[in-house]
């Protein structure tokens, strides 16, 4: 079957223009017009019937868009019942009359968050996992400990920032952390998402047995007692399709999925937030090969749906493994009800990088090599992240580029060795611009 484009095994990239979320206006309602299919459905849905997390006014979630520190906040003075903040202006970037001030105000007083050494206290900074999962540790208090081998079954324990361990091992032997679809995983670099922030408060709120909240285990990897040991030796290498991100996927297009790994396996295929409820089973084409596929129906809408591979076999954990590259589907459909506002030019035209995943390891000098919409202007800047205090709260312009994409869509960034410490955080910011549109994403890479 000669379908295979091995050059779309790209990076996920996280898009930086997000709808603000405003609490004050937020719904209350725990039926969300976007969550019909998202796999943290029901740690959502539980929070919002309890009142500890809301929606927007047009009654939808957006569980994968970002979270603010003062979005925290807010979320953690109601899980926890905190007191409430007096909304005295603590901190020089929190006036009296904001939103969430008595909210800061509450958590720093409680010492779940604090603020920076120049007594800011940042607000509307995006937080990431591991910022997240430090607050949360804290939350905890005596109901955890910080071995570190409870991080043992996560495989990106190494990407762990050394400011964040204690607490991320504390999270990880509460079994608190949540992350879907690789429950083996921390990914303690990426920007927290609502829908994230909902799961890991929720497996909070179970371990301090407040509130009489049922368990829930998806995207858990909780750790269990060692009776009998499991095997797990499954591996997916990888993932491929024959899509094109720049193409949404329409009616009738027929999506085709192949998965690389161990041989002789029971293998399915999900498709994120359109299939899960009808797995489609794979087919062990060669040793080792597995191929399946599916045909897009009139009712599949979604902006980054993700193929999901699903490797079991008797005696042995399953594991999991998410296409790294999201996939419009029906986007451009003129009476789509659920984009009315997206005519799918912001996503194609978003800037993705193909040579290096989100998180990974970069030694300079080196290429960044990425897609966007044939002959597109793409602006590209790089910041130095540094932590002070656990937070990122310095960043340094080290290199900026304005490039041209190609007929293909294709450009290329040389970027050049700069004068930064081993395992440095590079932010990775970068805007696609053509015909008076643009978009942006952002990619994390450290430093060898």
């Amino acid at each position: 079957m000669n379908f295979l484009n091995r050059t779309l095994v790209g990076s996920s990239l996280v898009a930086l223009t997000l709808m603000p979320i405003a609490p004050r206006t937020l719904a209350q309602s725990s039926s969300f017009a976007d969550l019909q299919g998202y796999w943290g459905s029901p740690y959502v849905t539980t929070l919002a019937e309890r009142g500890i997390i809301g929606g927007f006014p047009n009654g939808t979630f957006q569980p994968n868009a970002q979270i603010t520190r003062a979005q925290f906040a807010a979320i953690a003075v109601k899980a926890f019942n905190l007191s409430p903040g007096n909304g005295s202006r603590s901190f020089r970037d929190v006036p009296a009359n904001y939103w969430a001030a008595p909210a800061i105000s509450a958590v720093n007083n409680s010492g779940l968050v604090t603020g920076f050494p120049d007594g800011s206290f940042r607000p509307e900074e995006n937080i990431t996992r591991a910022q997240a999962l430090v607050i949360l540790a804290k939350a905890l208090g005596n109901n955890t400990n910080a071995d570190p081998n409870g991080l043992n079954s996560y495989g990106d324990r190494q990407m762990v920032p050394e400011w964040a361990m204690d607490s991320v091992a504390r999270a990880a032997n509460a079994g608190i952390i949540v992350n879907f679809p690789d429950a083996n995983r921390i990914n303690p670099n990426n920007l927290a998402t609502r829908g994230e922030v909902a799961g890991l408060v929720y497996q909070t709120l179970v371990k301090l047995g407040e509130g009489g909240f049922a368990p829930i285990n998806i995207g858990t990897n909780t750790p269990t007692a060692p009776t009998a040991p499991v095997v797990t030796n499954l591996v997916i290498e990888r993932i491929e399709t024959n899509t094109n991100p720049r193409q949404p996927l329409q009616e009738g297009d027929e999506l085709l999925i192949r998965a690389y790994g161990t041989p002789g396996v029971s293998a399915i295929f999900e498709l994120d937030g359109l299939n899960r409820d009808r797995p489609v089973a794979m087919q062990e084409v060669e040793s080792g090969i597995y191929e399946t596929s599916y045909r897009i129906r009139r009712g599949d809408r979604q902006i980054n749906a993700r193929p999901v591979v699903i490797f079991s076999r008797a005696g042995q954990n399953s594991i999991s493994r998410q296409f790294e590259q999201p996939i419009a589907i029906n986007i451009n459909n003129p009476n789509n009800p659920d984009f009315p506002d997206n005519p799918g030019i912001g996503y194609i035209l978003r800037p993705e990088i193909t040579n290096f995943n989100n998180n990974e390891v970069i030694r300079l000098p080196d290429n960044l090599i990425g897609q966007t919409l044939p002959d597109a202007s793409v602006e590209v800047r790089i910041e130095a992240l540094r932590t002070v205090m656990g937070v990122l709260n310095l960043s340094q312009n080290v290199f900026q580029a304005n490039v041209r994409a190609d007929q293909n869509g294709q450009f290329i960034v040389y970027i050049p060795r700069t004068n930064v410490e081993s395992g440095t955080l590079y932010r990775i910011i970068m805007t696609a611009t053509q015909n008076n549109q643009s978009q942006s994403s952002e990619l994390i890479l450290r430093q060898e």
